[in-house]
């Protein structure tokens, strides 16, 4: 029964944090039921290393996103390690610094008829 309130409050504060932000409009896509960030995102990767660099004390949050076709005892494991993986490489490949930045795991994105473009991470700023 605690884990199921630690689990509906965490989830509650990710999507306020992530709806009454900012998105920044840039996407890393992931493989379906995947936490590892793919060779052909790191262009983006970089650019969004370039552009908090050039912001270095706004506040950043990353939201985790999956497909609603995911087990849902898997969502919240997801979601949070993709937000986290994101962080962990903007600071460890590209020298971000992580003061400002929040990695959240949002939950189910139904925002695409595409299944493929609801497995993703969004930017999101204060």
């Amino acid at each position: 029964m605690k884990k199921f309130f630690s689990t509906l409050f965490l989830a509650f504060i990710a999507n306020l944090c992530v709806s009454a932000q900012t998105s920044l409009g840039m996407t890393i896509h992931f493989k379906t039921d995947s936490v590892n960030i793919q060779e052909s995102q790191y262009a983006m990767m970089e650019m969004m290393a370039q552009y908090f660099k050039s912001h270095p004390k706004e506040l950043f949050f990353i939201g985790g996103f999956t497909a609603d076709t995911t087990p849902k005892d898997k969502i919240d494991f997801i979601c949070e390690q993709r937000a986290q993986a994101v962080r962990n490489m903007l600071i460890e490949k590209y020298g971000v610094d992580g003061t400002y930045i929040i990695a959240i795991g949002v939950g189910v994105s139904t925002k695409s008829e595409e299944r493929e473009f609801n497995e993703k991470v969004e930017f999101f700023k204060k």
